[in-house]
């Protein structure tokens, strides 16, 4: 059964927020769950309860349209995206070209102190797996990708990389399983032996070909399920 999103009052109604605090406002019910996928959101309601007119707000959800978080169905509303088995297959082919972009152009500026901090982030990320804590697991995935991340100057992509990141992490697949995250953990351990390396553009196929290859994700998933 489909169901409408019906805000909160937390004060947000009190003074009119400028279309870029309502894009804000959304994306923060997005990532709190607030706003699930499939579900339509009321403008009218919204436009109600934050006290805002139409234009901001649709000029908000039309750029959460471009980033692929909802769309506009005629004589529907709008609708928060479910993302699809092949949605997923296709924004993991999209960050895995975005990344190893990022980590060809700042593959010189990666010193030994950033592998020992990935390393570090890596063993963490091996506990939260044994103590099956799937929240602390997802930062520290995101953590061991942005210590190189973090050292390039194209703010453009990284936005790119952060959109793709939350519609795959935020609000997509939650429940990784063990193997799913055993995987992920082993991955990146082979990613750092090749970057220790020292030749980026095996690091940079890596990362691109096998450590953002959902199809490899999906085959361990279903290993011994047969």
């Amino acid at each position: 059964m489909e169901s409408t999103f019906i805000p909160g009052n937390n004060g947000l109604s009190e003074h009119r927020l400028l279309r870029t605090e309502v894009y804000e406002y959304l994306r923060s019910e997005l990532q709190t769950g607030n706003l699930k996928p499939g579900m339509f959101i009321s403008m009218n309601v919204l436009m109600k309860k934050l006290n805002i007119s139409r234009t901001p707000l649709r000029d908000a959800l039309l750029q959460l349209q471009g980033e692929g978080f909802v769309s506009f169905l005629p004589q529907r509303g709008i609708r928060i995206n479910q993302l699809s088995p092949k949605d997923i297959e296709n924004l993991y082919e999209i960050l895995g070209a975005l990344e190893s972009r990022v980590l060809l152009s700042v593959f010189d500026k990666i010193d030994a102190g950033m592998i020992e901090e990935m390393k570090l982030i890596n063993r963490k990320l091996e506990k939260t797996i044994a103590n099956d804590d799937l929240n602390a697991y997802a930062e520290l995935n995101v953590a061991f990708h942005n210590v190189y991340i973090a050292k390039s100057s194209n703010l453009p992509l990284c936005n790119m990389i952060q959109i793709v990141r939350q519609r795959l992490f935020v609000f997509g697949k939650k429940d990784w399983s063990l193997k799913m995250r055993e995987l992920n953990h082993s991955e990146h351990n082979e990613f750092l032996k090749i970057l220790e390396t020292g030749d980026p553009i095996k690091t940079a196929d890596y990362l691109r070909d096998v450590h953002c290859n959902y199809q490899i994700l999906r085959d361990a998933e279903n290993t011994g399920n047969d």
